[in-house]
């Protein structure tokens, strides 16, 4: 009767306009290979943020799978940061 926990991300989602990443991770508990409770968490992530000279800052991937950077990579432009940031100035005034 081994029971076993496994964590794994299982949907990424993008959401405009600012291409935020949405991690759906999910975690199971099996016992002698059958699922005997799951659970799901939720994170978002933004490109980055604005420091209090609002200076733009990129957000640290490092923490995350090849495939979480890569994705961020692909989705965060130079041109999306910089409506972010026009947006998050904006919305600070």
């Amino acid at each position: 009767m081994a029971i076993e926990k496994m964590t794994s991300i299982d949907k990424i989602m993008i959401r405009s306009p600012y291409n935020y990443i949405e991690l759906r991770t999910q975690t199971v508990v099996v016992e002698d290979n059958e699922a005997i409770a799951q659970n799901y968490t939720h994170e978002t992530i933004s490109a980055g943020r604005l420091d209090t000279s609002n200076n733009w800052v990129d957000t640290d991937m490092s923490g995350y799978s090849a495939e979480v950077q890569g994705v961020a990579a692909a989705v965060w432009t130079e041109d999306v940061k910089t409506k972010f940031k026009e947006y998050l100035i904006a919305k600070n005034t």
